[in-house]
């Protein structure tokens, strides 16, 4: 069990003050392991008595399996710590503060002023003069919604009653409610007591008193239990399907008109609210018929298929989540490092790319006003490029060796002293070929260009002048080498015979 001194809370904001207790917001404390911000419950009377409940309801929290406890969480403001003065006593406890989707604006009755409020089931019996008198931004909310928030409210009741526990103060200023999608949130759940607590003192908001607890009973019952909480759920049933004027202390089935409720639920809560404590059924049987009640009136979510297509990208890759939705508006996904992306289901009907920020769990969420469904797809992995640096001056300098001139001996020699060859006649110049033009000539679209008449003979005699040149010069260089090797042989012959 947790138990925080009250001086390790830092600064305090003040909420609001009832009869036993005084409420802060605490601005800079959350309890390890856990970051829901909190609120502080400070007891101002019969600080004994409500410390003795204070620890037992903290230590029924800690007692619950998982799947219980996050029932608790869901649905109330439940107690989950203790806070002790400087002398080591019990002064009061820690619970969850009231999210903001559980408020709304209004003018204060007293002021005049616009102020922010929690959002109590006690408007759902309002009338719509009411609503307009305090200037509540709420319209009226529709049967199915009404069903749905009283079909949470009995469930909580009815876990409680399953451990053994009874809640006592069930009204609809001990509840709020949020819409889109409708939600339930139980208040002042440190009243709660288990059944085997024989001690046990709890109060009943006025015209929400059991009858067998009324002071005018000839057998008047000191302890509530969970029969005199199923008859204040009959009265939450009666008054938030039958809402309007006198809805607030109205104790009669008799109240439903025709289209508010079946026959088997009107059946079900003129047993609730029946003296006779033998008759009553047990939240279990409410909640039966009104979820079903809901079912037939509601279409909730519904996710048939999801996957993470790319369980592994790379930064500054995206990821693909593909996905079968029925009866949703939008998707809410959920990964890295608590970033979230909202998806419109009309315009991405069966996939979503998204870019992850970083590795971790990866989750969808899809809803409508009625509620939602959240699916886990698993892990995400991220992995990082190396960093990548170039420097040119690290590369190696390409080196080529010097080159001397080459000069062929031989050839130099015979070449040297060469006589001149000379081409007679006049040489035609050939015509320039105009490339770019020669291919567009091809396009059919064009006129292809043509020579001009007479160029073949002109080519012809240029062709015969230059043949006749060159062999003309082709003679007169094999008669020079033929003579330049005849000198040489007769200079070898002188030399080897001598003068």
């Amino acid at each position: 069990m947790r138990i925080v001194r009250e001086s390790a809370l830092g600064r305090l904001t003040y909420i609001a003050e009832g009869a036993f207790a005084r409420v802060h917001r605490v601005e800079g404390y959350t309890l390890p392991g856990d970051p829901t911000p909190l609120a502080y419950k400070r007891f101002t009377t019969k600080i004994r008595q409500q410390a003795r409940t204070a620890e037992a309801v903290v230590r029924f929290r800690d007692t619950l399996p998982d799947a219980d406890r996050a029932d608790l969480d869901a649905y109330s403001v439940w107690p989950r710590a203790l806070v002790t003065s400087r002398m080591g006593r019990v002064c009061g406890l820690l619970m969850p503060l009231i999210p903001q989707d559980f408020f709304c604006e209004l003018n204060d009755p007293k002021t005049g002023n616009r102020t922010s409020r929690p959002r109590e089931m006690d408007w759902l019996i309002s009338t719509t003069a009411q609503r307009a008198a305090a200037q509540i931004d709420l319209a009226d909310v529709e049967r199915s919604e009404r069903l749905m928030l009283l079909a949470q409210l009995v469930y909580f009741i009815g876990r409680l009653h399953k451990h053994g526990w009874v809640f006592g103060d069930i009204s609809f200023r001990n509840a709020a409610f949020a819409l889109d999608p409708p939600r339930l949130l139980l208040l002042d759940c440190d009243g709660a007591a288990p059944l085997t607590d024989l001690y046990r003192r709890q109060a009943s908001t006025p015209h929400w008193e059991p009858p067998e607890c009324s002071p005018q009973s000839p057998r008047r019952r000191q302890l509530q239990d969970d029969v005199t909480d199923v008859y204040k759920l009959g009265l939450a049933i009666l008054r938030c399907l039958a809402p309007g004027k006198g809805a607030g202390s109205s104790r009669s089935a008799g109240r439903f008109t025709s289209d508010a409720i079946d026959d088997a639920g009107r059946d079900l809560v003129e047993r609730a609210l029946s003296p006779d404590r033998s008759v009553r059924p047990t939240a279990k049987d409410l909640y039966v018929h009104l979820s079903r009640s809901v079912a037939s009136r509601v279409k909730t979510s519904h996710l048939s298929f999801a996957r993470l297509a790319s369980p592994c990208v790379i930064r500054g890759q995206d990821a693909v989540i593909e996905w079968e939705i029925e009866n949703a508006t939008e998707a809410v996904i959920s990964y890295g490092n608590g970033s979230r992306t909202t998806v419109d289901l009309t315009a991405h009907p069966r996939r979503h790319a998204f870019r992850p920020d970083a590795s971790g769990p990866v989750s969808v969420e899809v809803r409508n006003k009625y509620g939602g469904l959240r699916v886990d797809l698993g892990s995400l992995t991220l992995f990082e490029l190396p960093g990548f640096h170039f420097d040119p001056g690290e590369l190696p300098r390409p080196k080529t060796p010097r080159l001397e001139a080459f000069q062929a001996p031989i050839m130099s020699a015979v070449l040297k002293g060469r006589p001149r060859i000379a081409t007679g006649g006049e040489v035609v110049e050939m015509p320039r070929l105009r490339a770019f033009e020669f291919i567009g000539s091809l396009v059919p679209a064009d006129r292809a260009s043509v020579f001009a008449p007479g160029f073949n003979g002109i080519v012809a005699d240029t062709v015969r002048t230059v043949r006749d040149s060159l062999e003309q010069a082709g003679g007169e260089l094999k008669t020079a080498i033929r003579r330049i090797h005849e000198d040489r042989l007769g200079r070898l012959e002188r030399e080897r015979t001598g003068p």
